[in-house]
């Protein structure tokens, strides 16, 4: 697929078939987040390739259970309003493969010089964004596209990341590891699903000359 059309077409996709994408297309589209952008070429990163089906489920009732505990501390009028966000973030466990996205740790050179230069942790981050999340956000478009062009489609999410402790557990992730996002893969349920509507390029881009 010609790039820009991969970029025009791209969708964000919650539903799919039964179909199970393969070993070799999973890999073709962890390779691409391999090849992406990283700050200071660190690469910092790991990527989870599930398909099985009981470790996704378990994923979930993970989620639900930190649902429950986050309630457990509201009013119920706001508890009612998160509850409403649980089934955006458990829909997961029907995708037929779930990559988790993680960043290894890796120390920032210059956040420490700053750091040592007496800078407040505000003005650090106000001078140095997160690289390495961006380095992370680059590898994760990366698939996003490269599954596209494979025929199969995904959705980024980062609400199932509350129950990043017990997720780091069930993937045997090292205590300093950082789960970033997971990108569902998959075919779509629907032969022509519509795309959530975009801003126009008018309303985002300013030209300076």
């Amino acid at each position: 697929m010609e790039i820009f059309e991969c970029v025009d077409t791209r969708k964000t996709i919650r539903k799919y078939s039964d179909y199970v994408p393969t070993d070799d297309e999973i890999k073709r589209i962890i390779n691409s987040a391999r090849l992406a952008p990283a700050a200071m070429n660190t690469q910092n990163w790991k990527f989870i390739a599930v398909f099985n089906k009981d470790i996704k489920h378990k994923m979930v009732e993970a989620v639900l259970n930190k649902y429950d505990e986050i309630t457990s501390k509201l009013d119920e009028a706001t508890a009612k309003q998160v509850s409403s966000y649980k089934a955006h973030s458990i829909f997961f466990e029907t995708a037929p493969v779930v990559i988790v996205c993680v960043e290894t740790k890796a120390p920032s050179f210059m956040g420490g010089v700053l750091e040592m230069a007496g800078y407040s942790q505000d003005e650090i981050s106000n001078m140095r964004p997160d690289s390495y999340l961006l380095s992370m956000g680059g590898a994760i478009e990366n698939m996003a596209l490269s599954a596209h062009a494979l025929g199969l489609s995904s959705c980024w999410m980062v609400a199932p990341i509350l129950a990043y402790e017990e997720f780091k557990n069930l993937l045997n992730l090292k205590e300093e590891d950082k789960i970033v996002t997971i990108l569902t893969i998959g075919k779509p349920y629907a032969d022509n699903p519509n795309r959530a509507p975009k801003k126009p390029l008018e309303e985002v881009m300013e030209i300076m000359k």
